[in-house]
Parts: structure tokens; C-alpha cells; sequence
């Protein structure tokens, strides 16, 4: 195999190494883990742990073994709503995901492999084309990640002092907004709209980042009102940013439409524990969900809060002095 259909990416301090026989999966890791491909200047050790991904096609329709029991049902995101089957081995420690009807992969989690089988079909010119990468590479991230104890939260994520804060909420609460206006007053950009929690050696919650292009509104664009385009807004803004860092607190982020001015107040250990769960991978994706049920109780004994967020105009990152030095 060249070095053309060879890709490593490290995340959350694992390396997952993608192998390939299509230069488009390569472009597509190139565009989407810029900051994330492995190099010298990396913040991790490459090579301690080591999850390799191989992707292949065939024009031959894929079956799932026969001793498979099926234990969930749903879509891809709401983003992609293509429907996907999470099917268990009766005879091994091994799971297979179904991902439309040309998707299939297969983890096997004590041999640190994933592969991918994608089949090809002909279009009307006779051309083969197959599935693309952008369709499952988020969903392998998040399956893979939580192999090793990582596990995903719809967050945008900053860093300040040593510590983490996690920005949570759902798609158009303001995570991009807010995740920029901080890291533009000072704060290390870690990510607007995913980062990944878990517990370190010492039994702390730390969060590491995914650094993907970000979805904002272009105010250049006039004519057109709340026109998103997706940018690097680290090269853009010229933003620093960190990979790794110890939680230090979490914000539950909601829209305030009826208010131009941001409120803060205390969110019970409760609150923020469902708010955790629901902004994570589904349970029955993860692996080891007791771990990941563990680590978000014990994320909610660090302070937590409710942010209602007004108008972007109006916010002052002066409102998160008191909890955030």
C-alpha cells in the first residue's frame, strides 16, 4: 500500500490509522483532520494505542453473518437521517453497523480494527461509484473513541487557565457563536460543536477537542440572512488552540430570544447529568456505557450552569468572570 492510501489522524490521544484504495477518502480526511493529522508537533505520543480502520468496496452486495442479534435501530444524525442497524456478535466480542444498504462495518475492538465495506454500484453513464466517506466517518469516530473510554457530547468546548469549559447544547442554541466570541477575547479554541470527555489516570474528567472546520454565519453575505459557510476559524481568526485539558465546568447553552442580554445561573447535579447524557452518543452505541453513565456523574459534582443566551451583540465574557479566573 503507498503512502496515498495511508492516513493517520490522533485523537483524544489515540491514533487511528486509515487505510484505503480511494485518493477521495484521503482528500475527504485531508479537508476534515487538519489539525488532527498526525505529525512531530502532535500533542500525543502517536503509537501507544493504535486503531486501524481499512475501507474497501465491491461491486458484490455484503451479508452479515448469520449469528448476529440486532440491538438498535435509528439514523445516522439528525444532519443525515439515513438509516443505520447496530448488530452484535452471539459469538464474539465484535459488532456490525449497517448504514443504508451499501454500508457495512465491522468493529472488532480486541484486535483494534474497524473495516469498512462499501459497495459500488453503476450509474446510468456505467460509471461505479460508491458510498462517501462524509456519510459514516463521524459515526466512526464516535464508535471507535469510545472503544478506549472516549466518549463524544455535542458541546463547543474552550479552554482558559489549565481547565476546560464545556458550552452544551442543541443545534442553533449559539455553540459556534459563543465558542468564538471567547476564543476571540482570549480563550484557546477546543471545538464548536463536538469534544470528547473522560477520565485520566489521576480519576479527573478531562476533555479533548475536535478541531473540524466551523459552520458560522457570513455577515459579508448581505442578501441572504443567517448564510452559514463552513471555515477554518482557527487559520481565519488566527485563534490559539489546545487539544487536551482538565474539565473545570459546564454550561447547559439555550437560545433567550425575548432578551438581548446573556443570564447565568447554578444548574443542579440532576439537570446537568440528563442534559450529559442526552448530548452524548446513544447508549446502546457506546462502549462500556457504565463508564460513560460514571463519568457523567462525575462531571456533574464540577460547578455547572444555565446560560441563556441573548443576542450575540450584547454578550460580555465579563458574565463568566465569577466562575472562570
Amino acid at each position: 500500500m503507498n503512502h496515498k492510501d495511508y492516513f493517520e489522524i490522533v485523537i483524544a490521544g489515540i491514533t487511528i490509522r486509515f487505510q484505503t484504495d480511494h485518493q477521495s477518502d484521503i482528500d475527504c480526511l485531508e479537508g476534515l483532520f487538519l489539525y488532527h493529522k498526525n505529525t512531530n508537533n502532535m500533542p500525543y505520543e502517536a503509537g501507544k494505542i493504535i486503531h486501524n480502520v481499512i475501507i474497501t468496496s465491491s461491486s458484490e452486495q455484503f451479508d452479515l453473518p448469520k449469528d448476529v442479534a440486532s440491538v438498535w435501530e435509528g439514523f445516522v444524525s439528525a444532519e443525515c437521517p439515513i438509516a443505520m442497524v447496530w448488530h452484535n456478535s452471539t459469538v464474539a466480542n465484535e459488532n456490525f453497523i449497517t448504514v443504508g444498504k451499501d454500508i457495512l462495518i465491522h468493529h472488532i475492538p480486541e484486535s483494534k480494527l474497524t473495516a469498512c465495506y462499501l459497495q459500488e454500484k453503476k450509474n446510468t453513464f456505467r460509471k461505479s461509484h460508491r458510498p462517501i466517506l462524509n456519510i459514516y466517518i463521524f459515526l466512526l469516530i464516535h464508535n471507535i473513541l469510545s472503544m478506549y473510554g472516549k466518549y463524544s457530547v455535542h458541546s463547543a468546548c474552550v479552554a482558559k487557565n489549565g481547565l476546560a469549559y464545556l458550552f452544551s447544547g442543541k443545534s442553533s442554541n449559539g455553540k459556534t457563536t459563543i465558542s468564538t466570541i471567547l476564543s476571540r477575547a482570549g480563550f484557546d479554541y477546543m471545538g464548536d460543536d463536538l469534544a470528547f470527555i473522560s477520565r485520566n489516570e489521576k480519576g479527573e474528567i478531562v476533555v479533548d477537542s475536535f478541531l473540524c472546520n466551523a459552520k458560522i454565519v457570513n455577515e459579508n453575505l448581505k442578501s441572504k440572512k443567517n448564510e452559514k459557510d463552513i471555515i477554518d476559524v482557527i487559520k481565519e481568526y488566527d485563534f490559539t488552540y489546545s487539544y487536551h485539558q482538565k474539565l473545570g465546568a459546564i454550561f447547559k447553552l439555550q437560545r433567550n430570544y425575548s432578551s438581548e442580554i446573556s443570564t447565568l445561573k447554578s444548574l443542579s447535579q440532576e439537570d446537568v447529568y440528563t442534559w450529559l447524557i442526552h448530548s452524548g452518543n446513544n447508549i446502546k452505541m457506546q462502549y462500556n456505557p457504565q463508564l460513560w453513565l460514571d463519568v457523567c456523574e462525575q462531571a456533574t459534582t464540577l460547578p455547572s450552569y444555565n446560560m441563556l443566551f441573548g443576542n450575540k451583540e450584547y454578550f460580555n465574557p465579563e458574565i463568566l468572570n465569577d466562575v472562570i479566573k
